[in-house]
């Protein structure tokens, strides 16, 4: 039996007070290596697949103000085609790194855990950044439980959302 998973990473604009505020995503769309059953009536030997540690990278980018200039990222997902909470896959993401960049002063909090990735947006982490700077090289890493024999065979596919909210 093979279940194939595939996760689609794209991108999400938000523009605040019509400055050049923005979040950017990078990397690959990551399809989970499930393990081969070798045996008739045997379970995966785990329900948790995990991506690389920097699947995904952000980059944010915050308003050109003097001072400190703080913001939220939040996440969401949007799955298409099979649904993954009927049976019962769950897709989670954490930060895996602080990046580079972002000012003198700078700072990035929270997302360190795994969060599990629902259909309506969720705080994920947030920062400061110092006038106007980039923090780039924020790096990502996914992680999919609930696989398990008894999910049907298909491809199960989400997109997910980086939203950028200007404090």
């Amino acid at each position: 039996m093979k279940i194939r998973i595939l996760l689609i990473i794209t991108l999400f604009f938000f523009l605040a007070h019509c400055m050049a505020q923005s979040i950017t995503v990078a990397g690959t769309s990551w399809a989970a290596a499930i393990p081969a059953i070798t045996e008739a009536g045997s379970n995966y030997t785990s329900s948790i697949v995990e991506s690389g540690v920097a699947q995904s990278t952000l980059t944010v980018k915050v308003r050109n103000t003097p001072g400190l200039n703080h913001y939220t990222v939040n996440v969401k997902r949007t799955d298409s085609g099979n649904n993954w909470g009927t049976v019962g896959l769950q897709i989670w993401v954490k930060r895996t790194s602080t990046g580079t960049g972002g000012g003198n002063g700078s700072f990035i909090l929270g997302g360190t855990t795994y969060l599990a990735i629902t259909n309506t947006d969720s705080y994920f982490f947030d920062g400061s950044n110092d006038n106007g700077g980039t923090r780039s090289g924020i790096t990502l890493q996914y992680q999919i439980t609930g696989v398990s024999v008894i999910v049907p065979v298909a491809t199960y596919s989400t997109t997910i959302t980086y939203t950028l909210i200007d404090n």
